[in-house]
Formats: structure tokens, sequence, C-alpha cells
């Protein structure tokens, strides 16, 4: 049976509408994401995109309840020093945009953490090699095998490493899993990567067991990094 669906996928509000077809190119979509990132405009308030999007964060506790309020595509997220509810800000497949407020922002690439800005230390990139080549990252594929990923990041005193790890994924039957807005039957992953100096980093990522997606993980992005963890609360999907 597949996931669970809320809200009407045939009759979108307008502006969840115009964010989920966003397709744009590098530029416009750096021009995009600067506008969201705004606090404000030329006037002195916020502009109508910056209120929903400084609106919908919020301390955690309250998370689950906003995102029953709101009909755009949301996540619940923990990263850093900031917890709560975001909202969907770009899309531009398969990587989603998403603002936290104080100039912050959050990519997922396939569901799956990619990069942050505005955190203490931010994740500039990364890039799995999955050597089935069925999928570009490892839980996309219908048997989990063993994957490297490269990832970028910014420490806090503004030197930037990279660091690659080799990695295992190891899924366990579907169990019922409680999302912010629905309990769906999802695969539990566990996913462990041994670092190049030696140490290693674990998280869990939970997947729809047909489409494969991912619908809530939780990892340290690189050794000593900050943990992050996200839930979806409605999918852009």
């Amino acid at each position: 049976m597949p996931p669970e669906r809320h809200g009407s996928a045939n009759t979108p509000s307008r502006p969840r509408a115009a964010l989920l077809c966003l397709r744009p190119s590098p530029v416009a979509l750096g021009a995009i994401l600067a506008m969201l990132l705004l606090t404000g405009c030329a006037s002195g308030g916020a502009s109508p995109m910056g209120e929903i999007f400084r609106d919908a964060w919020g301390g955690s506790d309250g998370a689950t309840d906003r995102a029953a309020e709101i009909t755009f595509a949301s996540l619940v997220l923990n990263a850093d020093d900031r917890s709560g509810l975001v909202v969907l800000g770009a899309l531009a497949e398969p990587e989603s945009f998403w603002p936290t407020g104080n100039r912050g922002l959050v990519t997922l690439r396939h569901e799956g953490l990619h990069a942050t800005a505005g955190l203490t230390a931010d994740l500039l990139d990364t890039r799995y090699t999955v050597s089935e080549g069925e999928a570009e990252v490892p839980w996309r594929l219908s048997a989990p095998a063993d994957f490297s990923v490269t990832r970028t990041w910014q420490r806090g005193d503004g030197l930037t490493e990279q660091m690659s790890a080799e990695g295992s994924l190891a899924c366990a039957a579907a169990e019922p899993y409680a999302l912010p807005l629905a309990t769906l039957t999802l695969e539990p992953c566990a996913m462990t990567l041994v670092w190049e100096n030696g140490r290693t980093t674990r998280g869990e990522l939970w997947r729809d067991p047909q489409t494969r997606r991912l619908w809530a993980a939780e990892e340290q992005a690189w050794p000593d990094g900050p943990r992050m963890s996200w839930e979806v609360a409605r999918q852009w999907w």
C-alpha cells in the first residue's frame, strides 16, 4: 500500500503549487534562495513568503501542531542550534531546499542530507559512489550494497575540510514509524561510515519499502560534526 498522502494532490494552494513547480537553473536557483532567505524587503517589512518561512519555524514542541495547520510541504528538523518545522523553499529535483530562519538553509538530495548553510559548522557538499550503478544513493538500491561517500564541510573557524568514507547500509524488516502527521510502515536502515582517518559515524534512515524514499533520518554528517535529524511532515513528491 502506498504511503498516506496528506492534503489534496489536485488542488494545492497557489504558493505551494508555485514552489513545487520550480525547476530553475543553478543561477536562477541561487537568486530564488537568496530572496527566500531575506528577512525583510525594501519597505522595511518582511515579504509574504518570508513571513511564511519565519512563521513556520518554531520550537519542536509545537512542530506537529504547526504541520497540521500548514498545507505546504514540510519537515520537522533538528539541526545544530535550531529545531522545529520548516517548509519547502524551492525544488530542483532531486534536491529540495529548506530555509530554517536566521539565514539558514538545509539541502536534501533524494531526501538525504546533502548540504547546510548558516549553522555553526556547515556541510558544503555530499557525493555518494554506489558500485551497483542502479541508483545514485545507497538507500535507493533494492538490495543495499557497500558504497563510498565524500563530504566537504566548513569548520567553525572558517577552514574547509574534505574526507571520504566507506559505507554500509543494513535494512531490517518494515515496522510502524510515527511521523508528525501519520504512522507509516517503514524499513529502518542502519548506516555506518568508516572514515579515512579511522573514525566511524552512524546514522539511521527510515525508507518506504516500495519507493525506497526516505521519510525520516538521523545522522552525524562527519566525525565531530553536528548531529541532524529530520522527519517528513507533508511530502513534496
